[in-house]
């Protein structure tokens, strides 16, 4: 990879030896245990310069890049903590920006408030994130220490106005986690204001399931019965998650809660087509500034192969802007990498199918609600 003068771009391939890959280069150790763990589907690079390096890594689907930590190669971890240079860490930075000069926006992580490193993002172009809603997990990581992540961002494309974000609480949870930011973009809701916890979540859920995780009706219900206008579009007219796969309830059983779900969604105003699901219908509902809740293989993403419900609230060119209730906290992912995820429309399309007995696609496409004329 070519870099600026005295700056080396080194790769680092996720697996068993990442950590040994990192501690090869000088990284410390605490620091190449926990960059060491990283998804398989992650692509990884260190950038290094003086002493001082910096992590980047990204899902290799997303057209974002994010800098996700910085150390010293020094040995000792915590020994010129104080007089780190600045200048490099920017010189640092900047490579990795110059690296991507297509990417929309280009993230950071920063764990300290007021240090040098983040007086080096923000000469780089980089602003804090500041509130984002609801972005944790129940359980807090000892190794990875996600509560003291503190994201940055900078745009390669006119800065959009972000929507809140939720970390869905449990495994099974994307779907009521994706309803819950629909629901807080469409009545604009600032991310400071949501604090949305396990019992709103598991509330959706009981609505909305019928085979552990939710299925397409079950979840435009749930959006119409929270006043949104919502057209569901799927392939298929029975169950498309939990078809086949065993559960408590019977595939006979889910079938017929699947029907309720269908009457219930069309009692309450939902409009939904069965056939075939088109890129352009995805494409149009973005363009017209609408929002989507987009059932994908998440397999295509991280490597999980599962059925998965992820938030797409923006299109900036041909990426699509995505926040993905789900990340890898235990392989150190944050919530800043799928916290407006970049993801071109034609990757998106190639993820947005699950497949059991057969192949079947599914998004609810939300509507704004319109705002009244000012003084009213």
């Amino acid at each position: 990879m070519s870099t600026a003068p005295g700056i080396e771009a080194t790769t680092i391939v996720p697996g068993e030896s990442a950590r040994d890959q990192l501690r090869a280069r000088g990284v410390p150790d605490s620091y190449a245990t926990r960059w060491g763990q990283l998804g398989p589907l992650t692509s990884a690079t260190l950038w290094s310069s003086g002493g001082q390096a910096v992590l980047e890594t990204h899902r290799v689907a997303s057209g974002h890049r994010t800098i996700s930590g910085c150390c010293l190669l020094d040995g000792t971890e915590t020994a010129g903590q104080a007089c780190d240079d600045r200048a490099r860490w920017e010189e640092l930075i900047r490579a990795v920006v110059d690296s991507s000069p297509d990417s929309p926006l280009i993230k950071a992580v920063s764990r300290r408030a007021g240090s040098s490193w983040e007086e080096a993002l923000s000469a780089c172009g980089f602003v804090p994130v500041g509130a984002v809603g609801s972005p944790l997990s129940i359980e807090e990581d000892c190794v990875h220490g996600h509560a003291r992540v503190r994201g940055w961002v900078r745009w390669g494309v006119p800065a959009r106005p972000v929507p809140p974000y939720v970390r869905q609480k449990t495994e099974f949870t994307c779907g009521p986690a994706s309803v819950l930011m629909a629901v807080a973009n469409v009545s604009g809701a600032a991310p400071g204001q949501v604090g949305h916890g396990l019992a709103e979540e598991m509330e959706l859920w009981r609505e909305s399931t019928y085979s552990l995780g939710v299925g397409p009706y079950g979840l435009a219900a749930s959006l119409a019965r929270r006043g949104l206008a919502v057209d569901l579009l799927v392939t298929r007219a029975g169950p498309v998650v939990g078809v086949t796969r065993a559960y408590v309830a019977t595939p006979a059983v889910r079938r017929a809660i699947h029907g309720m779900h269908a009457h219930e969604a069309r009692e309450l105003g939902v409009r939904d087509r069965v056939g075939s699901c088109e890129l352009s219908d995805l494409r149009d509902a973005l363009t017209e500034g609408r929002s989507a809740l987009v059932l994908v293989d998440l397999e295509t993403l991280n490597g999980e192969q599962t059925p998965h419900w992820v938030y797409v609230w923006a299109l900036v060119g041909e990426h699509a802007l995505v926040h993905d209730p789900w990340n890898d906290e235990q392989r150190g992912e944050t919530w800043v990498e799928t916290w407006t995820q970049a993801i071109t429309l034609e990757r998106l399309w190639a993820a947005a199918r699950w497949t059991e007995d057969e192949e079947a696609r599914a998004y609810a496409i939300v509507t704004p609600t319109p705002q009244p004329p000012p003084g009213q």
